[in-house]
């Protein structure tokens, strides 16, 4: 059943909002779409809730019809009894006293069916890439693009004509996009999408939060919910928008939205996993954690939350995880259990 608040207006095809979702969607189709026009868009849409929804609305329907199949060209016969001018809208051209040819009438029903109604369809399974703890992994895409996948980290991969999307699972990965104007590469990574055309850059998910970097070039971080089901879309937030990152800067994405970048003092930092180190900047001990945990031959966890929000700096050598453990007690005044499955942290 169609949700009541997802229903097209009564009269879409002169509808204000309608019209304006619909010029949108045709301009995003310009292979040569700039990413001033990507803001404005973003802007649209998050002037009110009605925007995103009647822009939502509209992409799926979009989606849908791709799905059909191409129908065979009109004859000169059947373009003939055509008698549609398209100078009016086609509910109105229709209640005309006019008989409409059953195969017009049939088609026209149709596409109003396909319009207004939820569809559900199966798409093709995506490529499943993953590592295990202490694992890494170099994958190449058919298209040119590189991901480098980090200790227990999984992504997901569809490639299609229109755009490129990878989404991020869990962990951390860093990806080297080959440039392609007419096709941009998309990475879901939580509540936020990251979108490029031509650029690399490094995104370390954790329970929470994601951190995106970028290493080169510059991408869009923007939010997701106009993906959502249209009945879920969240009210809109001061944090819930697009943020666009250059070279050497950061942003941490999360629920309550996106922050607004900051640089990152060593940009080589972000991507120093690769070669054998994590590094960390006043970073809360959870989240330390988490990355380490990624290498670690058993996990680390707290005893208690408080212990997470310690402010931790330094360097952690994926070949000396124990060490770090030993300078961590001396540093804040901990104490580390190992267990048979575990090792924990607690304040002596």
């Amino acid at each position: 059943m169609t949700n009541p608040n997802t229903a097209a207006p009564a009269d879409s095809e002169r509808d204000p909002v309608h019209l304006a979702a619909a010029d949108w969607l045709l301009r995003l189709q310009d292979e040569d779409l700039s990413i001033e026009d990507t803001l404005a868009w973003q802007a649209w849409l998050s002037e009110s809730p009605e925007n995103a929804r009647t822009f939502a609305r509209l992409e799926e329907v979009s989606q849908v019809l791709r799905l059909l199949p191409v129908p065979p060209v009109p004859g000169a016969e059947e373009l003939a009894r055509d008698r549609y001018d398209a100078s009016v809208p086609l509910r109105e051209w229709r209640a005309r006293p006019r008989p409409l040819p059953w195969i017009n009438f049939a088609l026209a029903a149709l596409a109003a069916g396909i319009a207004f109604t939820i569809v559900f369809w199966k798409s093709p399974a995506p490529d499943t890439f993953s590592t295990a703890v202490g694992e890494t992994l170099n994958v190449t895409l058919s298209e040119g693009s590189t991901i480098a996948l980090g200790g227990d980290t999984q992504i997901e991969v569809e490639l299609s004509k229109q755009v490129r999307t990878i989404e991020l699972k869990k962990g951390e990965a860093l990806f080297t996009v080959a440039r392609e104007a007419g096709r941009p590469f998309k990475v879901r990574v939580g509540d936020a999408t990251i979108v490029a055309v031509g650029t690399a850059f490094n995104v370390q998910r954790d329970s929470d939060r994601a951190v995106v970097s970028v290493t080169e070039g510059r991408v869009l971080v923007e939010p997701t919910t106009h993906l959502l089901p249209i009945s879920v879309v969240r009210p809109f937030e001061p944090r819930l928008r697009t943020v666009r990152l250059d070279a050497g800067q950061q942003t941490i994405t999360g629920s309550a939205g996106i922050e607004e970048p900051t640089q990152v003092e060593d940009p080589t930092a972000t991507t120093s996993w690769r070669t054998g180190r994590l590094e960390f900047r006043l970073q809360p001990l959870r989240y330390v954690l988490e990355d380490v945990n990624r290498y670690a031959a058993k996990p680390i966890v707290l005893e208690s939350e408080a212990l997470g929000a310690i402010q931790i700096t330094g360097t952690v050598e994926r070949a000396n995880i124990p060490g770090w453990i030993g300078s961590l007690e001396l540093a804040f005044g901990l104490r580390a259990t190992e267990e048979a499955d575990r090792i924990v942290i607690r304040s002596r």
